[in-house]
C-alpha cells in the first residue's frame, strides 16, 4: 500500500508532521541513567541467578548433559527437547508466552521468568542506555513506514516502552524524567478510534453512546458474563472491553473472541463486585463448557452486529465491495489507500489512520502554539493516542488549556467530518518526578 496524499489538506499534514515531530526529536528526552545502570546490574544478577536455579533443577541437567557448552536458554528446539523429553510436555508450533503460559510446571514458569529478565535488561534497558547522549534520548519518529498511516518510532522505540507489565513498566518508566523544575505530562485521546469509527459509519445508536458517553463496555461484560449490570467490576469491563468490544470493532469474529473470553476466567480467578467466582456464575447459567460458552458468544455476535449496530454492519460491508470495485479509498484527511488489501484492512485502515491524524494535526498546531507564546513547554514525543510533553510547572495549567483547546475545540473547526466531541485524559508526574508516577489529572 503506498501513501498518497490526494489534496493539499492530506499533503500539509504530512510535511507540517514531519517538521514537528522534528522538533520533538530535537528536544529530547531526560533520563535518569544512574538509575537505568544501576537496574542493568540487579537484573543481570537476577538473570543469572534464574540460570543457576534452571540448571539445578531435573530439567536444566538434562538440558546441560544433552547439549554442554551448545546450550542456550533461548534455544527453542532444545527448551521443546527438554519439556518432552524430562517432563512428558510436548508442544506443537510456537513457544511462546502465550503457549507456555498455561503450562502448570514450575521449570516452565521459570523459563519465563528468565525470558523476562533477558527482555527488560536487553531490549529496554540497554536498549535506552546505547542511546543517551548527554544525559538525553532523542528518538526518532517516522510517518512513512506504517501502513496503517499511524507513526513508528526508532533508536530508540519510544512508542514500545512497557506499560502493561507493572514490573517492568516501574524499571523502565522510572528512568524517564522531566527537566529540572517541570512535569512530564501525558495526554491521550480517549476513545478517539472508536469516535472515528462513527464519523465514517454514523450509526445512530453508536453516535448516541459516544454523545451520551453510555458505558457500552460494561453492558456488554454483563451480557458476555450472564451477569447483572451492578456486578460487574472495573476489571470484567476491561476484559471484555479488550477481548470482545474492540476485536469485534476490528474485525474479528466470535471463534477466536470467545476462546479468549473463557481462558480469561478459568486460567485466572475474576470476582464479581459481590465477592462471587465470575466462573461459577457462568456455570450457574448452564454454561459449563467452552462449547455451550462458545454458541452462547455466537449469539451475542450476530446481536451485535444486526440489532445493535446495523448501520456500521451494512457500511463495513458496502466499504468492502466499494474497495473490491476500484481497489482503492480515500481517507477523510486527504489520503488514498490503494493496493492489494484484506477485508480487515480496508476497514481498520481508514479508521487507524484517521484517528492518529487527529493526533499529528493537534501535535502540529501545539508545536505552533508553544513557539507562538514563546513558551518552554517542550512536546518530546508521541505514543499512539497520546502526546507527551516537558512542562515546567509555572506554564502547567496554561499549557493544559492550550491543549485541549486545540485537540478537541479547534481540530473540530478544521475538519468539519468530526461529528462527534472529542475528550483527552491528561496524566501528570508531580515536579521533578518520572514518568511512571504521573497521575490523571482531573480539571
Amino acid at each position: 500500500m503506498k501513501l498518497n496524499p490526494i489534496n493539499e489538506k492530506g499533503y500539509k499534514l504530512l510535511h507540517d508532521g514531519a517538521l514537528a515531530l522534528g522538533v520533538a526529536e530535537q528536544n529530547g528526552i531526560r533520563i535518569d541513567v544512574h538509575h537505568l545502570e544501576k537496574t542493568y546490574q540487579k537484573l543481570e544478577a537476577e538473570e543469572k541467578r534464574f540460570e543457576k536455579k534452571i540448571l539445578k533443577s531435573k530439567g536444566g541437567k538434562l538440558w546441560k548433559k544433552t547439549y554442554g557448552d551448545s546450550l542456550r536458554f533461548g534455544g527453542l528446539e532444545q527448551l521443546r527437547f527438554v519439556l518432552r523429553e524430562c517432563y512428558g510436555i510436548d508442544v506443537k508450533g510456537t513457544l511462546d508466552k502465550g503457549v507456555l503460559g498455561k503450562i502448570d510446571n514450575p521449570f516452565v514458569k521459570d523459563i519465563l521468568e528468565l525470558r523476562k529478565l533477558v527482555k527488560a535488561k536487553s531490549t529496554y534497558v540497554l536498549g535506552i542506555l546505547n542511546e543517551v547522549i548527554d544525559g538525553y534520548i532523542y528518538p526518532n519518529f517516522n510517518l512513512h513506514t506504517t501502513v496503517t498511516y499511524r507513526s513508528s518510532s526508532s533508536s530508540p522505540n519510544f512508542q514500545n516502552i512497557p506499560v502493561r507489565d507493572p514490573w517492568v513498566s516501574e524499571l523502565v518508566r522510572s528512568a524517564f524524567i522531566p527537566r529540572k523544575g517541570n512535569r512530564i505530562v501525558e495526554a491521550d485521546y480517549s476513545g478517539i478510534e472508536v469516535r472515528v469509527a462513527a464519523c465514517y459509519h454514523k450509526d445512530p445508536t453508536m453516535l448516541q453512546y459516544l454523545n451520551t458517553n453510555y458505558d457500552m463496555h460494561k453492558e456488554m461484560a454483563a451480557e458476555v458474563y450472564k451477569i447483572p449490570l451492578k456486578l460487574v467490576t472495573k476489571q470484567i469491563r476491561n476484559i471484555v472491553k479488550n477481548k470482545f468490544v474492540f476485536p469485534m470493532f476490528y474485525g474479528s469474529y466470535h471463534k477466536l473472541i470467545a476462546l479468549d473470553l473463557w481462558e480469561a476466567v478459568t486460567e485466572q480467578t475474576i470476582e464479581t463486585s459481590d465477592g462471587k467466582n465470575l466462573l461459577s456464575e457462568l456455570k450457574y447459567q448452564k454454561i459449563r463448557t467452552f462449547s455451550s460458552f462458545l454458541e452462547h458468544i455466537k449469539r451475542i455476535e450476530d446481536k451485535f452486529w444486526f440489532d445493535r449496530f446495523p448501520v456500521y454492519q451494512n457500511w463495513r460491508t458496502e466499504w468492502w465491495e466499494t474497495y473490491q470495485k476500484k481497489f482503492y479509498f480515500d481517507t477523510y484527511t486527504g489520503f488514498s489507500c490503494r493496493g492489494y488489501m484484506k477485508k480487515n484492512e480496508v476497514i481498520n485502515f481508514p479508521i487507524q489512520g484517521s484517528a492518529f491524524h487527529c493526533l499529528l494535526w493537534s501535535f502540529i498546531n501545539l508545536t505552533k502554539a508553544l513557539r507562538k507564546r514563546k513558551m518552554k513547554t517542550k512536546l518530546i514525543g508521541q505514543i499512539h493516542d497520546s502526546i507527551v510533553a516537558d512542562v515546567p510547572e509555572n506554564e502547567f495549567e496554561e499549557y493544559i488549556d492550550i491543549l485541549t483547546e486545540i485537540s478537541t475545540k479547534k481540530i473540530r473547526e478544521y475538519w468539519d467530518w468530526i461529528i462527534l466531541p472529542l475528550e483527552i485524559e491528561i496524566e501528570a508526574s508531580d515536579v521533578n518526578e518520572s514518568w511512571f508516577n504521573k497521575k490523571v489529572i482531573h480539571r
